[in-house]
């Protein structure tokens, strides 16, 4: 437990600083109605990238923070929890680990270990994040399940980790009403 200790000390200063209504139930409205998804990577932290504190939007993570029917049902959640309508920003970055997906050697392994798809692994892969993040917005503006009712809008970047700047690739798009 020896890499976790330090981050406890730290949740000393974090309890006697936060405003406790920010962790109450049921919650204040976040400060942006916005839901960022991003990688697991611990380069790509939006707290330190975005500048996010607590309350600020929503926080949605994966490998590679792509979109996939967890993700749009986490949104849906969201979105009806809160009863507003959500802007989204996909957010995926340069120098991505999931690009070893799209080494065949290494995706057949991780299928064997993990009973995951192969075929689902590979579409995983972030190799070119413009093209990915371009994809991922077009699932969720695309999803029935995340309707105009439920999302404001969508954006997709990227962060580019050579520079930690965030490019737009696509700018702020609402979905279609049914």
């Amino acid at each position: 437990m020896a890499g976790i200790s330090e981050l406890l000390e730290r949740n000393q200063d974090f309890a006697a600083r936060v405003d406790l209504r920010r962790l109450a139930m049921p919650a204040v409205l976040p400060d942006r109605l916005l839901v960022v998804l991003t990688c697991v990577d611990p380069r790509v932290e939006p707290a330190g990238f975005l500048g996010l504190t607590t309350g600020d939007a929503g926080v949605l993570r994966n490998a590679g923070g792509r979109v996939d029917d967890r993700v749009m049902d986490d949104i849906a959640y969201l979105a009806m929890r809160f009863g507003v309508r959500m802007d989204i920003a996909v957010i995926h970055h340069t120098q991505c680990g999931t690009g070893l997906l799209a080494d065949p050697d290494f995706r057949r392994a991780y299928a064997d270990r993990s009973g995951l798809d192969d075929a689902g692994l590979a579409a995983k892969a972030v190799t070119d994040p413009v093209a990915t993040v371009r994809d991922d917005v077009a699932k969720i503006l695309g999803s029935p399940l995340l309707a105009s009712d439920l999302v404001a809008a969508v954006s997709g970047h990227v962060l580019r980790l050579e520079t930690g700047l965030v490019d737009t690739v696509v700018a702020s798009v609402a979905p279609r009403t049914a």
